[in-house]
């Protein structure tokens, strides 16, 4: 066989491996109950919820108006989507969680972000972070807990 040919049955079995691999990642994401009807996981939109919720607290705790404000509006679209990707998950309802705990918080904690008031921000930002710990309790995810920063692991200042 020339090399042409084998190269050729090489890319072949690629393409095959590749096909199996794909439709084989499909059935596992049909048969978890715990994805979105679009196949999609949730915690990745955990995860920046709870990132942008740390670099808020941080920013909050360097005053720093425009910043905080920037992680509100991410929190405050990350929800969003949340909601609207995830009415359930797993059997829960998610997006009536998230529209019944966690929005509430965030006008207000925004209000006073906007007026730079540092001290009712801080009780906002304390409320915000509560009410994701009872979402998740309501969940059944109580394991969960969310905290406060109490350190900068980022390579970025907070400071205004």
């Amino acid at each position: 066989m020339d090399q042409t040919w084998k190269r050729i049955l090489a890319g072949s079995l690629i393409l095959n491996a590749v096909l199996v691999l794909a439709l084989a990642g499909r059935e596992v994401r049909e048969s978890r109950a715990d994805v979105s009807p679009t196949g999609e996981d949730l915690a990745p939109y955990m995860a920046m919820m709870q990132h942008n919720a740390h670099k808020l607290g941080l920013a909050l705790q360097a005053k720093n108006q425009p910043l905080a404000s920037f992680y509100m509006e991410e929190i405050e679209e990350t929800a969003g989507i949340i909601q609207k990707k995830f009415p359930t998950y797993d059997k829960i309802a998610v997006g009536p969680l998230v529209n019944a705990m966690l929005v509430p918080s965030i006008a207000p904690l925004t209000a006073s972000i906007k007026a730079s008031n540092w001290a009712i921000s801080n009780a906002g930002y304390t409320k915000l972070i509560d009410s994701c710990n009872t979402c998740h309790t309501a969940a059944q995810h109580a394991f969960i807990k969310i905290t406060a920063p109490t350190s900068n692991p980022f390579n970025q200042s907070f400071a205004p």
